[in-house]
């Protein structure tokens, strides 16, 4: 049987919408890293980053069971996770290894906890970086507090910041958390809305990472949000590579697509005109078949997935489709999580994969997306 199946009535589950390539079809890749040994259950997230010749997949909150006792006894969990998998395409998933602990062999965190941090704190990983030249990753990621109530909403957000790790031993990976100038190691803290909607929430920034710029620009763009009156609009900052580790050099998107303006002050950051809806997790990466910006997310926490294409990081983002689950999700359950792994990408971008979560299940299931004629 062929790897992927295609989705009976695929017609019915994408939305073109606009002008533009739209999409052709949508085929369901099946779970992914199910049949792991590391005790893992689950797990969802699924950030994707190239370091050379493998990728390092980044999960968050984690379910371990024992991997060989035949009861599947449940052993704990983790905050956050990795596995690695070497570069070849999709078909290469079918290779992965998860980071393990050496003593238990079970997956381990790559985000490791500090003194005085127990499980009432989570650490989730975002969006990231690989200098090539220095063999370091950098990995944007959040500090979450839960709350004992709410089921899968018990938790606060506090904030974002910046982590890095040497690359050269890839099965020893370990982020070390770095601090801004004042010492924390929140660099974006978070603050609700007002509920009368008068004081929007500050913008943090890690969502992503954007992908496919040319290796000539001397920056890297950081996809933010923010909050007001129930909206979750996209933000952009920006940092010269040699300054990543700077909080104090990054610059923030503050103005429009047709005149582009940036500011050191967080709180001149303006929306992105057209990227919005997205819980907090997503993926923009440059597509030579479409020759845009593609942004792909999740629809709040919806059954759908939307597919956005812009000139520049900035925008202006048009949706060009949006697309469906491969399968009714259980009964209520939830979609989140949305993203597409540009490295994955087939025929300069006209075939991509794109994966998502839905809580119930919580593996990532991966989609096979295949575009029309491009613009």
């Amino acid at each position: 049987m062929s790897l992927f199946i295609l989705i009976i009535g695929f017609l019915a589950a994408c939305t073109a919408v606009g002008a533009g390539p739209g999409v052709l079809s949508v085929e369901n890749g099946g779970l992914l890293f199910t049949d792991n040994q590391a005790g893992v259950s689950g797990v969802d997230a699924g950030y994707s980053l190239p370091i050379g010749p493998r990728t390092l997949w980044l999960f968050g909150d984690v379910f371990l069971l024992h991997p060989t006792n035949p009861e599947r006894r449940y052993v704990g969990g983790v905050t956050n996770t990795g596995l690695l998998v070497p570069r070849g395409g999709v078909k290469a998933l079918r290779r992965y290894t998860f980071l393990t602990d050496r003593t238990t062999g079970l997956a381990r965190p790559v985000i490791p906890y500090l003194a005085g941090e127990g499980p009432e704190v989570r650490l989730w990983p975002f969006g990231g970086w690989y200098d090539t030249r220095q063999r370091r990753i950098y990995l944007y990621w959040a500090r979450i507090r839960t709350t004992g109530e709410g089921g899968p909403f018990g938790f606060v957000v506090e904030g974002y910041g910046l982590a890095a790790a040497d690359a050269a031993s890839p099965e020893d990976l370990s982020f070390r958390r770095l601090p801004n100038a004042d010492g924390s190691e929140i660099w974006w803290p978070y603050r609700p809305p007002s509920k009368e909607g008068a004081r929007p929430s500050p913008p943090v920034f890690g969502s992503a990472v954007v992908g496919g710029v040319p290796e000539n620009e001397p920056y890297l763009y950081i996809v933010g949000l923010g909050e007001a009156a129930g909206r979750k609009p996209g933000k952009l900052a920006r940092v010269r590579r040699d300054q990543i580790e700077n909080l104090a050099a990054y610059e923030y998107f503050s103005g429009t697509p047709a005149r582009p303006s940036w500011s050191r002050r967080v709180e001149d950051s303006a929306d992105i005109e057209g990227l919005s809806d997205f819980p907090s997790e997503l993926s923009v990466s440059y597509n030579r078949w479409l020759k845009g910006y593609l942004a792909v997310h999740s629809v709040a926490i919806s059954e759908r997935i939307r597919l956005s294409l812009a000139p520049n990081p900035w925008g202006p983002y048009r949706t060009i489709a949006e697309i469906g689950a491969p399968h009714q999700a259980f009964e209520n359950a939830f979609c989140y999580a949305g993203k597409e792994h540009p490295e994955l990408a087939e025929d300069r971008g006209r075939i991509i994969y794109v994966t998502y979560v839905d809580n119930r299940r919580y593996w990532l299931q991966l989609l096979k997306v295949t575009f029309g004629d491009g613009p």
